[in-house]
């Protein structure tokens, strides 16, 4: 299993402007949704990529199939874009 991890240099805020990631290194600010912010935030260096997926199914509507597929994805473009770190828990 994955563990995901938010990077050091990237903040998560949400306010009345919407969801939004910034970089605290170059000033970017990317917006989210709702579902992206979430899996952001239990980003915290503890939770499994199935711990995130589970919480994730509970909270929203959304078909586990469907969402999984997602999920791999989406954590994929998170990871390449160095918002987050993965590690490999020891099963």
């Amino acid at each position: 299993m994955k563990i995901y991890k938010l990077s050091e240099n990237f903040s998560l805020h949400n306010d009345e402007n919407g969801y939004m990631l910034f970089n605290t290194v170059d000033g970017n600010i990317y917006k989210l949704n709702e579902v992206s912010f979430k899996i952001l935030s239990l980003c915290d260096g503890n939770k499994t990529d199935k711990d995130i997926k589970d919480i994730i199914l509970n909270l929203f509507d959304v078909s586990a199939e469907i969402f999984n597929n997602d999920f791999d994805n989406i954590t994929k473009v998170f990871f390449d874009k160095h918002f987050i770190t993965c590690t490999f828990a020891d099963n």
